[in-house]
């Protein structure tokens, strides 16, 4: 498996990932991407890689901090460590904090990887609102971060 950031505009074939994952966003311009790739990936034909992505993930910047958003793995790849291995990937190159918003059943992989639970008023005001419309979908959230240099 290769682990690598991708950046506008070869988000096409992330999208096409997500939407075949069930996913209804989107990676824009402003987001950085990571991504999981088959081993036999060959990087001088992105717009093919479509079929390669194995897993993907979100991170939308603010100033202080990331928003992690949007990781998916392969629903047949799932529990043999590609998320994992995509998440620290991700801290080897952010050295910022970092939430998200996971489902509550993911809380023992996000806290393997360093996140801890946040009180909600602790969350920067920004992703205060984010959280609260979320919730409104789905009291099946936590809130959670970790910080740099974790």
């Amino acid at each position: 498996m290769q682990y690598q950031q991708w950046s506008a505009p070869h988000f096409r074939p992330i999208n096409h990932f997500y939407r075949s994952q069930k996913h209804k966003g989107s990676a824009s311009a402003d987001e950085i991407v990571f991504v999981a790739l088959s081993s036999d990936y060959n990087q001088s034909h992105i717009e093919a890689a479509k079929e390669d992505i194995q897993a993907a993930v979100r991170l939308v910047p603010n100033d202080q901090y990331f928003w992690l958003r949007s990781l998916y793995v392969r629903e047949e790849l799932r529990a043999q460590g590609i998320g994992s291995a995509l998440m620290k990937t991700v801290h080897s190159h952010i050295d910022a904090t970092i939430y998200c918003f996971p489902y509550k059943h993911l809380e023992v992989f996000y806290k393997t990887l360093g996140y801890e639970l946040v009180e909600i008023d602790q969350l920067p005001n920004s992703l205060l609102q984010l959280y609260q419309r979320y919730q409104r979908k789905s009291d099946d959230i936590l809130a959670m971060k970790r910080s740099a240099s974790c």
